[in-house]
């Protein structure tokens, strides 16, 4: 879903940063405990939630 130019952050945004903190976590979890396969997949949902994040802030 593409945001608006001036539409400000709401709570949706707030839940996606709360996301990819948790996914960042799970991927190192997952890295630590020789899952490497899945930690890729993770990581690669945490780079989509953190650009998400970014372009909000506008900082993309």
């Amino acid at each position: 879903m593409m945001r608006m130019p001036n539409e400000t952050p709401d709570l949706g945004d707030l839940i996606i940063v709360l996301l990819a903190g948790t996914l960042v976590g799970l991927r190192d979890r997952l890295e630590r405990d020789g899952y490497a396969a899945a930690a890729d997949v993770v990581g690669e949902l945490a780079e989509l939630a953190d650009d998400y994040v970014m372009g909000v802030a506008g900082t993309n």
